[in-house]
């Protein structure tokens, strides 16, 4: 620990020392930082007039900017109002016009900066203001207040950035690492919240936009800008059982076209399970060139690092039932704790670790080309490594014992993504309709890499009940709960695997918005052509296998403003995820599984009132999915875990969806979210009423096998899906003299009804409540602004499983103190 303190203070210290000299000029104004700073110079420069509302709200440049259609304004000679608001791209987010939680524009809804009461869908984004007030540690702490939104992260191989949307999983392991977006492209599967301004949730298969993606929407997170004014903050947060973290944040010019940005952390988990130890640091720098209001130049970068000694595992959980249909002697327990374990228990040893190292380097280059046409071309290059050891089978072999095997396995992931993208936004007025144009093309050279070792089970073991290189744990004796256990890794050498997925995906999309009647109607048509190759390697066998799979997924919506406050939807879409490692299958072969096809509808409503302080969407949504790939994991005698792919027939997931975001006075802040889901397996083998019609008594093994996967899956919810999710925050600012300074927070998020896994029996889903608070003051002192805020997390100490295989934090009390300079 104390090495790695060292290591971050130093080069934290080298890196500060260098951008506070770049600093050392007459700047005499202090802002905040990000949204702040912009929403205060564009009220101060009232650069938004009421005439150009129309141009504002398509993202189009400020009036400043409109002034030079023909030519190009130098940046040296504009003053610092100028500056601030100076805009080259609609491909960047209006956060200028939010108002603490209510967002205004988004672009991950269409590509470019549009108003999402234009959008035909379903879109919540997350405010820089929401995100601080949650003082969120992963990616699900905000996007769980989307509607229908859940976890499906895997801690036994996955990182914390894989979710579910209407019940369809946003990300895969399997598929290469694809999770959530960064800035509009391929993100990575672990992060935290350091360089993270904006959080956008689109819903509905939208692989027009993005390529491959699950039907039931995606995740935008994006990551915060140089300013063009000097600021700094700097957090520091401590909490329950020692988790503490520092935060800095830094931003402002470097010349008169030049600004940077520098934000770094340092994060220190707490140290409630045993035994568990997890921390990590964060540096982001990034690169803003503007030479001219028509050209900018953008580079990011960002490494981020989390070690765990050892990590945190989920508890181990029984199986399904040993015969073909469950009996009360025999009954199906899929997903189920073993019971009587504590809380903060932890099956890892001290010798166990996982270490995550994320590497993300992105460019941008926008120019307008003429008053019609915007340009960007841009490049990404992503790294993710993850190296773990881990000791303790995470499933039982057979539902009616406590002793538990010792498996010790190693394994490695490393996945690299490059992706190049060109894209133009074009407008233009028909005189009888206004047209949007948005045309692009990209292309993603992927190489997704996994091995793994595992220690032989010791034959003085015997197999009976399990297997294990190390002696067995009784679960329900804590004295056998020996963690201080180690074997070298040069005797993991069972179980191997050496596995390479490379695969190349290309693109070109392109679509058009018809605005008719004052854009009162808007008529959006788009398609994308997707092609991908992709070849996989297994190193240990030499066996090889190729896959392509191309096809056209189109997008077709329409909005009709019936008055300016309430506007009517509808919207189609398709996606498609194609396969790339091949899976297990029941019959013990192997094949790469056909492409994922999903399609659906959303229908709904908006409604923005009182001036746009409130801004509500109601949808009905019904989407559907074939060919998914389903996990089942078997644990046998040995103690060994094989996991099979089982492609489904087809899945369904309908419901009911509704948001809203209230300024319900100027010093008063309301979120709201609603979602009932239907999520399920509607054909689980492509032929179940016959299968299912059999009368088993008549059937062979093999048939037995197949009726019984057949009857747990038929019909079954989609996994982590819960037909009801609610969530509530709310903030109130107190601006009487009195009082002023102090404010107040608190929400819930409610889960109803939760399944774990597709076959869990129905007594092990969830039902609870999430109960969250803030109380904090902000005085200035010293031409500073400064604040503190306690804030309370599970403070009802729910005890839950926020994923199938995932642990839910105890109650948590911190205190953050922050400055600003």
């Amino acid at each position: 620990m104390r090495d790695c303190w060292s290591k971050f203070g130093v080069g934290m210290a080298i890196r500060l020392a260098f951008v506070f000299g770049v600093l050392r000029q007459p700047i005499t104004m202090a802002a905040e930082i990000g949204s702040d700073l912009v929403a205060d110079a564009a009220k101060a420069s009232q650069t938004f007039s009421a005439d150009s509302k129309a141009d504002e709200d398509a993202g189009i440049e400020t009036k400043a900017s409109e002034q030079s259609h023909d030519a190009s304004r130098d940046v040296a000679d504009m003053d610092l109002v100028e500056l601030v608001n100076v805009k080259v791209s609609p491909f960047d987010v209006s956060f200028q016009l939010d108002s603490g939680y209510l967002a205004s524009n988004s672009v991950s809804g269409s590509r470019f900066d549009a108003p999402i009461s234009d959008l035909p869908f379903a879109l919540q984004a997350f405010t820089e203001s929401f995100i601080k007030d949650q003082k969120p540690r992963d990616i699900f702490d905000i996007a769980r207040y989307s509607p229908g939104v859940t976890y499906r992260s895997n801690d036994f191989n996955e990182g914390n950035a894989n979710l579910a949307i209407r019940g369809f999983a946003v990300g895969s392991l399997a598929g290469g690492n694809i999770h959530t977006l960064r800035d509009g492209v391929h993100g990575p599967s672990i992060l935290d919240f350091t360089n993270i301004s904006r959080v956008e949730v689109v819903k509905g298969p939208a692989s027009f936009l993005y390529g491959q993606v699950a039907p039931g929407g995606i995740v935008n997170v994006i990551t915060k800008n140089p300013q063009r004014q000097f600021a700094a903050n700097a957090d520091a947060r401590y909490g329950s059982y020692g988790e503490y973290r520092f935060d800095v944040d830094v931003i402002g010019p470097a010349t008169k076209t030049l600004s940077y940005r520098l934000a770094a952390s340092y994060d220190q988990d707490m140290h409630y399970w045993e035994p568990y130890d997890a921390h990590s640091w964060n540096i982001s720098p990034s690169l803003l060139w503007q030479p001219t209001d028509r050209l900018s130049v953008s580079v990011k970068y960002e490494n981020f690092e989390k070690i765990e000694e050892p990590q945190l595992m989920q508890k181990p959980g029984y199986s399904t039932q040993v015969g073909v249909l469950p009996t009360a002697a025999d009954p199906n327990l899929s997903g189920v704790d073993v019971p009587g374990l504590p809380n903060n228990w932890n099956s890892m040893a001290y010798s166990d670790f996982r270490h995550s190292n994320t590497h993300n380097l992105s460019t941008w280059i926008d120019f307008k080309a003429d008053e019609h046409w915007n340009l960007r071309t841009g490049f990404s290059h992503l790294e993710y490594d993850v190296d773990a050891l881990f000791t303790g089978n995470f499933g039982m072999s057979n539902n009616t014992t406590l002793m538990q095997g010792r498996r010790v396995r190693q394994q490695i992931y490393s996945n690299r993504d490059d992706t190049i993208e060109l894209q133009g936004v074009g407008k233009y007025d028909l005189g009888f309709a206004s047209l949007r144009l948005l045309l692009g093309g990209q292309y993603i050279d992927r190489n997704f890499h996994r091995s793994a070792g595992q220690a032989a089970n010791d034959p003085a073991l015997g197999s009976n009940p399990t297997a294990s290189p190390l002696p067995l744990w009784d679960l329900g004796n804590p004295y056998t709960w020996n963690s201080n256990t180690a074997i070298p890794l040069s005797l993991l050498t069972t179980s191997g695997s050496d596995e390479n997925v490379q695969a190349v995906d290309k693109s070109v999309y392109g679509s058009s918005t018809f605005g008719f009647f004052d854009d009162r109607l808007l008529v959006l048509t788009g398609w994308r052509w997707t092609e991908t190759e992709s070849q996989f390697t297994n190193r240990q066998t030499s066996q090889a296998q190729a896959s392509t799979a191309s096809t056209v997924t189109p997008q077709y919506g329409l909005i009709y403003k019936l008055t300016p406050e309430w506007s009517l939807f509808g919207s189609y879409a398709e996606s498609f995820v194609p396969g790339t490692f091949p899976v297990n299958n029941l019959d013990g072969t192997s094949s790469i599984p056909k492409p994922t096809e999903g399609w659906g509808y959303d229908v709904g409503i908006k409604a923005d009132w009182f001036g746009g302080r409130l801004s509500s969407t109601l949808t009905y949504f019904d989407i559907r999915n074939k060919h998914i790939v389903n996990d089942l994991a078997v644990t046998n005698s040995a103690g060994g875990i094989t996991i099979y792919g089982l492609q489904s027939g087809e899945q369904r997931s309908r419901g009911i969806e509704w948001d809203a975001t209230a300024k319900l006075t100027d010093d008063w802040q309301l979120y709201l979210s609603y979602s009932y889901m239907d999520a399920r397996i509607t054909e689980f083998s492509g032929r179940d009423h016959a299968i299912l019609g059999q009368d088993p008594g008549s059937l062979d093994a093999a048939g037995l096998a197949n009726y019984k996967n057949v009857n747990r899956f038929h019909n079954a919810p989609l996994q982590m899906s819960a037909p009801h999710l609610a969530n509530l925050w709310t903030r109130y600012d107190f601006s009487v003299e009195a009082l002023r300074g102090l404010h107040l927070g608190g929400g819930v998020n409610l889960i109803f009804d939760q399944t774990l896994l597709p076959d869990s029996p129905a007594t092990s889903r969830q039902t609870y409540a999430l109960l969250n608070a803030l109380v904090g003051y902000t005085w200035e002192a010293g031409g500073h602004s400064m604040s503190v805020d306690l804030m309370g997390k599970n403070l009802l100490d729910e005890q839950y499983r926020p994923s199938q295989s995932s642990r839910g934090r105890p109650r948590e009390l911190m205190i953050n103190f922050s400055i600003k300079f």
